[in-house]
């Protein structure tokens, strides 16, 4: 009995969830309107995030690569 009380309230709560869901969308899409100055700074943004992301990993490989000894097996110095 206690399965299935559970189960009908899951059931008769799911409608009320959805409308809220719905209104959400609703308010999140008139704050949030895209346009063309929208659509700029997006690609601004990553564009910039790209570059950035690149010179940091160059600049971290050529650290590491200065930083680290290659190996010389064979060679007894």
């Amino acid at each position: 009995m206690r399965t299935f009380l559970t189960t009908l309230l899951l059931v008769m709560s799911v409608p009320v969830f959805s409308d809220q869901l719905e209104n959400y969308k609703k308010d999140t899409d008139a704050i949030w309107r895209t346009g063309s100055g929208a659509e700029d700074g997006t690609f601004t943004a990553i564009s910039t995030s790209m570059l950035g992301w690149g010179i940091g990993l160059a600049a971290g490989i050529a650290i590491l690569a200065s930083v680290l000894h290659q190996s010389t097996a064979g060679h007894s110095d």
